[in-house]
């Protein structure tokens, strides 16, 4: 890799850091009931698929960070169980992020990179929710009340939305930015020539 294409790089993923951070927040003050659409998925799974699975791992764990700042999250599960809440807040959309890139590059090595992208959508959301589910029916019961309230809530609003939108949503975008990208070599090359 040369240095334009470094840079091009890093600059790129700050921008989607950048836009990360906002959705991030924006999330976290857009509740459905007792749960957060996390808009930032969108964002990771376009990360992993452009720049890589540890783009994917540094977009997710810049989402757990953020998670963990929320004011609902250092109020509810912080208090409970702080070294619990950290692991939790990073891991869910850290692996998710890394876990999607992965199953991209391998898609794309076999020249799928459509179905790459749709594969690596539907991972994130399942990955996300599914340690989510997990964690709090391990750890966090308690603030739900029950595991039928915390299923039904979770998969019913929270993951439904989250993955129609993430499943839709991503595989468009990366499809506009990779056409986006193209015309632009192409009118570079023109330039060059």
């Amino acid at each position: 890799m040369n240095n334009r294409e470094r840079i091009q790089k890093i600059t790129g993923i700050s921008i989607l850091i950048g836009l990360a951070i906002v959705l991030t927040f924006i999330s976290n003050y857009i509740p459905a009931g007792m749960v957060n659409i996390n808009l930032t998925l969108i964002v990771i799974v376009i990360g992993a698929c452009i720049y890589g699975p540890l783009a994917g791992l540094a977009l997710g764990l810049v989402n757990g960070i953020i998670t963990l700042i929320a004011p609902a999250t250092l109020a509810v599960f912080f208090p409970l169980h702080p070294v619990l809440t950290i692991l939790l807040c990073l891991l869910k959309t850290g692996l998710a992020g890394l876990v999607s890139g992965f199953i991209f590059k391998l898609f794309k090595s076999t020249k799928q990179e459509f179905l790459g992208t749709v594969i690596s959508s539907i991972v994130v959301p399942i990955i996300n929710t599914g340690l989510f589910i997990v964690g709090v029916l391990l750890f966090f019961l308690s603030v739900y009340g029950d595991a039928t309230t915390l299923i039904t809530l979770v998969l019913s609003v929270n993951f439904l939305i989250e993955f129609a939108s993430i499943v839709v949503l991503s595989p468009v975008i990366y499809r506009i930015i990779k056409v986006i990208s193209h015309r632009m070599e192409e009118n570079k090359a023109v330039k060059e020539e």
